[in-house]
């Protein structure tokens, strides 16, 4: 009876799992067959059969751009405008309403082109006779300023061998004072037009004039492009574009029609229409049409919109800003304006290739490139040395190396701790070196020649930088290697110098902190750094010249200090710095804190660039440029009260929270905030330092253009705190002279400015000016 009664109770068990399990089925099946509602898919999400949860579209991250974008589809589906276009809303994901944006925009296209077709404001007019250009051009001389653009067939205006010239296929203007707009299309594929010599001899006076100022949006480019046509030019005024980026260095875009819509309001332009790429997609402008039917249309509409759009944006948005701003709108105008004509006779003078010297070393590269692939076959085996994961596998798996990085890395900087360790790895990170050379510089730059200047044109960014640094591309010489230097030489009977100004940001950290000491080193002309040395490690000075070993014997206290004042002024943590000299992070964080206690002004100077920071939200350089910092008062409270909790445990704030024993929230919590504060401390610091220095940098280079306009001499590029010229070999010591105090007079600080001098026919290989007036010449030709 009791056997029967356990096996009836094991069948119930059995019945009641089984009827679980069946249940759970018909849960999960009824799941699968679940469709989210319309408002779940968008707003509040819905859990999937697997029990996630599925965010809606609009609780997802999206940029400000794709979620107007995606408000628009949804509104169209919900008026019956744009279908879902999927069979389960389950598949209805942001990126296919991405998609779908795409598809109404086309549909839309017709419509929103007809539309704005007819609302052609009555002052947009089109110039394709010469009856009314011949009244264009006699408005033209009436006006104080105007707004000038170019539409191109591209972005090219030098050439290369790989890329054709482009050139202008229509020019608008805005005449204020006439209050209309004009298109003159002179390049369209179609349409009646005027004849291009035509138009640019009637518009080449008004264009070079310097008594008729010019507005214009990113005005390198359409300065190059009247230059490829034979027009220099005058009376440059402004580039909202660079104007912009000084009024603010943090927006998301710098595109006019971007700006416009994010600030038109403030000056009553309001524009939401797509933009001409938007409707026929990118490339040239010669296809537009600019007439139908003997009537206005697209391709007259948007260029002059664009002139409009530039100088209603310069009148009545940043001129405002640079009267409630006078620093910033001095900074401009003394500089900025000016450098800019700089940069545009840089980039047209361009550098001198040696071709044959590129090919030659081409063929020498590739030779050692194949003979260290063998050399790497032979440490590794044969395996695709590009690949990360078979390099991983070989190092670390089967060579058992340690994996320092903890993440299985094989980057450079990795492999040159592990280099001591492994022949092969040296072998590694020299192919390596010598492949980037090969293929980065030294054959695809002579490809980017200008066939008609057979010169490298490069391009030069003054505001690419939040400190005002120069930054160059095609090539980046920044980044450009010593070996790669050697393809650019001067001409026969020219030879390039360089003038570098001499430790630039020591000594304008000197003046702003006040530093009595550091003063006295540059005034009385002796070595900035074998002085710091001195007092921070209390040597003699035998054990602190150049070259020179401490007593111990394990560095070099004149490199090392030298190291740790860059380290300061580029706000480098203990951490950092400690990677950078060799040695732990806290002998770093001992070595930052021997330098402070030494040089207590310094320390001064950057506590209050800290504080100023927290305060203002911004800090600025010498002459008003700003570095803004967005909500980083609010940052640095909750920074502080942390910090605060930490010292009452700890009584200090360590330079590694995790170290400490300290309850895991709290170092969850400071290590949340303290990373990007110290960030903000850093770029602080760093702005005023190298911002100054860029300023000053910049001040020079107007001023050393100025002689080079008077003797004939060219400009060629600026690199660091350096800027190249070429130059007559027979140039005089007296001229010399005049160049060097254009850079060192440019500015009275505390200390004396200094600039060094040198000499080349090949870039890189050069000599000191004394050595060159006392007859001495660096080498034309170079052995590989």
């Amino acid at each position: 009876m009791l056997v029967e009664l356990n096996i009836n109770l094991q069948m119930e068990e059995e019945d009641d799992s089984k009827n679980e399990r069946i249940k759970k089925a018909e849960q999960k099946v009824k799941a699968q067959k679940y469709e989210p509602t319309w408002n779940e898919v968008w707003v509040t999400g819905y859990k999937t059969h697997t029990g996630s949860i599925k965010k809606g579209i609009f609780q997802t991250k999206l940029t400000d751009k794709d979620k107007e974008r995606l408000i628009e589809v949804k509104d169209a589906m919900d008026n019956g405008e744009l279908g879902t276009h999927v069979e389960n809303l389950k598949k209805f994901t942001k990126t296919h309403a991405l998609r779908m944006h795409k598809e109404l925009m086309l549909s839309r296209r017709d419509a929103t082109i007809e539309k704005l077709v007819r609302e052609i404001p009555d002052n947009y007019l089109l110039i394709n006779n010469r009856f009314s250009f011949d009244n264009l051009i006699a408005d033209l001389w009436k006006e104080d300023e105007i707004a000038v653009d170019t539409e191109t067939t591209g972005l090219n205006y030098f050439g290369t061998y790989m890329n054709d010239l482009d050139k202008i296929v229509g020019i608008s203007i805005t005449l204020p004072k006439a209050d209309y707009h004009v298109y003159i299309p002179i390049n369209h594929t179609s349409g009646l037009q005027l004849p291009e010599q035509f138009v640019l001899d009637g518009l080449k006076p008004i264009l070079e004039s310097t008594d008729i100022l010019k507005i214009m949006f990113n005005a390198k480019f359409d300065i190059h492009m009247f230059i490829r046509h034979g027009i220099h030019v005058g009376g440059f005024h402004f580039d909202g574009l660079v104007g912009m980026k000084l009024l603010n260095e943090n927006e998301t875009s710098y595109a006019l029609k971007n700006l416009s819509t994010k600030y038109g309001k403030f000056f009553g332009f309001e524009d939401k229409s797509q933009t001409y790429e938007e409707l026929f997609g990118k490339g040239g402008f010669q296809d537009a049409e600019f007439e139908r039917d003997g009537k206005r249309w697209i391709g007259t509409l948007y260029p002059c919109k664009d002139t409009h759009l530039t100088y209603e944006f310069y009148k009545k948005f940043v001129s405002v800003h640079f009267e409630r701003l006078p620093k910033i709108k001095r900074l401009y105008y003394e500089i900025e304006k000016p450098i800019l004509e700089v940069c545009v006779d840089m980039e047209q003078n361009g550098f001198l290739l040696d071709r044959d010297f590129a090919t030659d070393y081409a063929g020498e590269l590739q030779k050692e490139i194949e003979e260290l692939k063998l050399d790497l076959e032979y440490h590794f085996g044969n395996i695709n040395i590009n690949s990360n994961q078979q390099l991983q596998t070989v190092l670390y798996d089967e060579m058992g190396l340690p994996d320092i990085s903890k993440k299985r890395k094989v980057d450079a900087k990795t492999l040159k701790k592990l280099a001591n360790k492994s022949e092969g790895v040296s072998v590694l990170l020299k192919y390596r070196d010598l492949n980037k050379l090969l293929t980065t510089y030294i054959e695809p730059l002579p490809l980017k020649v200008a066939p008609d200047t057979s010169r490298l044109h490069g391009t030069f960014n003054q505001v690419d930088t939040a400190t005002g640094r120069f930054a160059s591309k095609s090539p980046n010489l920044q980044n450009l290697p010593y070996k790669a230097r050697k393809m650019i030489v001067a001409p026969e009977g020219k030879v390039i110098i360089g003038l570098d100004f001499s430790q630039i940001e020591p000594r304008v950290l000197s003046h702003m902190s006040n530093d009595t000491t550091m003063i006295d080193a540059y005034v009385h002309g002796r070595d900035l750094y074998i002085e710091l040395a001195m007092s921070v490690f209390n040597l003699e000075r035998k054990y602190c010249e150049d070259g020179a070993y401490s007593p111990c014997g394990t560095y070099q206290p004149r490199k090392r200090i030298k190291a740790v004042l860059l380290g300061i002024m580029y706000g480098m943590g203990a951490f950092t710095l400690s990677q950078s000299i060799n040695s732990t992070t806290e002998e770093a964080e001992n070595l930052i804190q021997d330098f402070f206690k030494t040089y207590p002004d310094i320390k001064d100077f950057i506590d209050e660039t800290h504080l100023e920071a927290e305060e203002q939200e911004f800090v600025e350089t010498m002459f008003g440029r700003k570095r803004r910092f967005p909500q980083h008062r609010q940052l640095a409270k909750q920074y502080k009260e942390v910090e605060q909790k930490v010292k009452e445990w700890l009584g200090y704030v360590p330079s590694n929270i995790w170290r400490e024993e300290l309850p895991y929230k709290l170092k969850q919590a400071f290590w949340n905030v303290a990373g990007n504060y110290n960030v903000v401390n850093r770029k602080s610091v760093n702005t005023k330092i190298q911002g100054t220095s860029a300023d000053i940098m910049k001040k020079a280079m107007i001023r050393v253009q100025k002689l080079c306009k008077k003797y004939g001499y060219k400009m060629l590029a600026t690199v660091h705190d350096e800027v190249l010229l070429e130059v007559p070999e027979d140039i005089t010591e007296e001229q010399i002279a005049e160049l060097e105090e254009a850079m060192t007079g440019v500015i009275n600080l505390k200390v004396p400015m200094k600039t060094d001098t040198e000499f080349m026919y090949r870039w890189g290989m050069g000599i000191d000016k004394n050595a060159w007036f006392a007859g001495k010449r660096p080498e034309k030709v170079i052995q590989m």
